[in-house]
């Protein structure tokens, strides 16, 4: 989320707050998900091999709230940028920004509870380090293309 930071402080005071918080939490999140299995540092290839079985039980365990938390945070977030972006005089929700850019956020969701299902399914088949892993890349390029494709475009386009 660090790439549009400097965009970001263009909107009005209030609404930066918020987004600036929102985006805090995000951040914490992904940095949260890839530390949260010791195994899948990304500087090497995961592995839980040396783990227990009651450490591979706890990894596996807390990927469901990490899944959840994620889809329930991102839909918050969208919701207030979209409500942030209607409250501007040209934008209305007939307006083909707007609507390509809640389409991209529809889209996102989509993704994510795809991707919560395929993490979900993989528990059994998969070690906690390699599911952990994927999800954090997969996250973080699918929000990184979002930003650059709506998020940037649409802040440059609150300055006065």
């Amino acid at each position: 989320m660090v790439i549009h930071n400097q965009a970001i402080k263009e909107l009005a005071p209030a609404d930066y707050l918020v987004i600036e918080q929102e985006h805090m939490l995000l951040e914490k999140y992904l940095s949260d998900l890839r530390d949260a299995c010791g195994c899948s540092n990304l500087d090497k290839v995961p592995d839980c091999q040396a783990c227990d079985h009651e450490k591979q039980a706890s990894c596996h365990g807390r990927l469901h709230s990490f899944l959840f938390h994620i889809s329930d945070l991102a839909a918050k977030h969208f919701d207030y940028e979209e409500t942030i972006m209607l409250s501007r005089p040209h934008v209305t929700k007939e307006y083909e920004y707007f609507q390509n850019h809640h389409q991209a956020h529809a889209d996102i969701l989509q993704k994510l509870h795809a991707l919560s299902e395929e993490c979900l399914s993989l528990r059994n088949q998969s070690n906690p380090a390699e599911i952990y892993s994927q999800f954090y890349k997969t996250l973080t390029n699918l929000f990184e293309e979002h930003d650059r494709k709506f998020d940037d475009p649409f802040i440059e386009s609150t300055k006065t």
